[in-house]
């Protein structure tokens, strides 16, 4: 994004803490790089200006290799700088999008490009879609009743992989 100066391209982290009610912005860094080094020492930097090193016990990320990668990545370096384990939670959208290309590639097999011809017909469509009905499968009473066990069972699990450390 342009930096504030409007004169530079800069890369930055948005940086937000959740839990307990509360979803608080600690900051947008500017990185120096994309590495895992460089976003791991803007997110510790900011949990301890803001005093909450002793109250963060997980860390939600996309699952690029700079923040996945076992050595250099910026979650096994947080945790570093932090001196403590954190509860490592993908984020959802990222792990369905390696399901759907195993999905994709099972179904249809290996593609030349980017354009899939499917894909492509979804996206000429897209505007006879009513966008504004779209609701998420687990606003309906019937589809939430099936996850409520699973839900459950996922909570209980995360707590107990917090405590068990």
């Amino acid at each position: 994004m342009r930096d504030l100066t409007g004169k530079e391209l800069v890369d930055r982290l948005p940086v937000i803490v959740a839990g307990d009610g509360v979803n608080q912005l600690l900051g947008v860094p500017k990185l120096t790089s994309s590495t895992g080094e460089a976003q791991a020492s803007a997110v510790a930097c900011l949990i301890e200006n803001w005093g909450l090193v002793d109250r963060i016990a997980s860390m939600c990320f996309d699952t690029t290799s700079s923040n996945t990668g076992n050595r250099n990545g910026a979650c096994v370096l947080l945790e570093e700088k932090l001196g403590k384990k954190l509860l490592h939670l993908a984020c959802r959208h990222h792990i369905m999008e390696l399901v759907l290309a195993a999905a994709f590639h099972d179904s249809f097999g290996v593609t030349s490009g980017p354009d899939v011809a499917i894909f492509k017909r979804f996206q000429m469509n897209w505007t006879n879609i009513n966008q504004t009905r779209y609701e998420p499968g687990a606003a309906h009473e019937e589809v939430a009743s099936l996850l409520k066990d699973d839900k459950d069972s996922l909570l209980a699990f995360s707590e107990s992989q917090l405590h068990h450390r």
